[in-house]
């Protein structure tokens, strides 16, 4: 698959995309095959061991929610994984419910304040104006849009500036190591390599932005020049929380941003309530419609969790499910928020549903923690786009699971 323009190869890292065989099967596969298999569990069998594996899969919305809320019980699996990748002390979305979890907990809300969503939203206005005005009637809204808001964000706010020479390194990077950490938790020595590989380059671009502000420091709108400014934190647990909020937003954003232009654009509703939200200034509207098409078409099957114990879940419920110890516990948050015993006509779109259908930046425990940074961009990037009205329409290009291209035209 050629890569747009502009995100051509840039330095060393060899860039492995599927053959187009490759990924017309890894499409169908996670867009078609498993919601489609996951609507038959969640139906008949919602608590349903995989033949021939030690994995649990849950699929309703009430069992996930309860996995997700006895956090003890179900604790994460992504230590391992971690591990491997010279990442001390690990970051957050690894942790156990432990008193180490909840000061490192604090410790990144220190850093990543409320108060900064003003100009996190500068950021990405003006980005996101520079790249459509540049664009002219046609921009790949992926490569040429969201990407870019969301570097100049870890340039700009966090302080990490991504040199040119490894810019296509570093998406790469943190695409595949994602892959890795939530992936199929795979630990097979080919797949360690492959992530270790991946990773190098990224904190080597933390570790030089970190280095560099010692010598010069940034001024405390930035992260790294507050953590120096306040010494919130040492160097070590700084370069940890950065690696954790740049994995959770470029390769998160990518993976959000791209799911839900797609469904706005080919869904009539959600098309005409996005423009004529864009042109009037309704941010919280276009907001709205960006959760109801993630939540259409989420940007992962599941995310895992254990059971060091043997468990009972469903309890208060007309049947329970025994999940054994040791089982790896597969908790789909897509599949759960297309319940149709909790959400009405699932398939539709209906940007005014209650919050609490929504499980986009997970449930209780893990919630993500930059879920209002992730909404202040979205809300730029996508009111941008929406008040020059694209034509409606077009068609994601994938690499593997991550959207890769999606080109919108405009009007001359």
């Amino acid at each position: 698959m050629k890569p747009a323009a502009g995100t051509e190869k840039l330095s060393s890292l060899q860039d492995k995309r599927p053959g187009p065989i490759a990924q017309f099967l890894t499409t169908l596969l996670v867009r078609r095959i498993i919601p489609g298999t996951f609507a038959i569990l969640r139906r008949f069998a919602p608590a349903f061991r995989f033949p021939f594996t030690n994995t649990v899969i849950v699929t309703s919305f009430d069992l996930v929610q309860e996995v997700f809320s006895r956090q003890k019980d179900f604790p994460v699996p992504y230590q391992r994984q971690v591990d491997y990748l010279d990442w001390k002390p690990t970051f957050l979305l690894a942790m156990k419910d432990t008193p180490a979890y909840w000061e490192t907990l604090e410790n990144v809300k220190k850093l990543w304040r409320t108060e900064d969503l003003k100009f996190v939203g500068q950021i990405a206005n003006e980005v996101s104006q520079q790249a459509l005005d540049k664009a002219g009637d046609r921009i790949d809204a992926i490569q040429g849009l969201m990407v870019p808001v969301t570097e100049a964000v870890i340039d700009r706010y966090y302080g990490v500036p991504i040199p040119s020479e490894k810019r296509q390194d570093f998406f790469n990077g943190c695409m595949h190591v994602a892959g890795f950490l939530f992936g199929a938790q795979s630990t097979a020595p080919k797949v360690v390599a492959g992530a270790q590989a991946a990773v190098k380059v990224v904190w080597e671009v933390i570790d030089d932005a970190i280095a560099s502000a010692r010598k010069n420091p940034l001024p405390d709108t930035t992260i790294i020049g507050r953590c120096h400014a306040q010494n919130i934190v040492d160097d070590q647990a700084l370069r940890s929380y950065l690696m954790g909020m740049i994995m959770g937003y470029l390769p998160t954003n990518t993976l959000a941003n791209g799911h839900a232009l797609d469904v706005i654009m080919n869904n009539r509703t959600g098309y005409q309530t996005a423009c004529d939200a864009a042109a009037a200034d309704d941010s919280g509207m276009i907001l709205k419609c960006v959760h109801e098409a993630l939540r259409i078409s989420y940007i992962l099957p599941g995310l895992w969790r254990t059971a060091p114990e043997d468990q009972e879940i469903g309890i208060g419920s007309k049947k329970t499910y025994k999940i054994k110890k040791d089982q790896l516990v597969y908790i789909s948050g897509m599949s759960a928020m297309k319940d149709k015993r909790r959400i009405a006509d699932p398939n539709r779109f209906d940007p005014n549903r209650s919050k609490d259908v929504y499980m986009v930046y997970g449930y209780h425990f893990h919630y993500c923690v930059g879920d209002k940074i992730a909404d202040t961009m979205m809300e730029e990037i996508f009111t941008a786009i929406f008040k020059r009205k694209p034509k409606a329409g077009g068609k994601m290009v994938y690499n593997g699971n991550f959207p890769w291209n999606f080109f919108l035209s405009y009007e001359k």
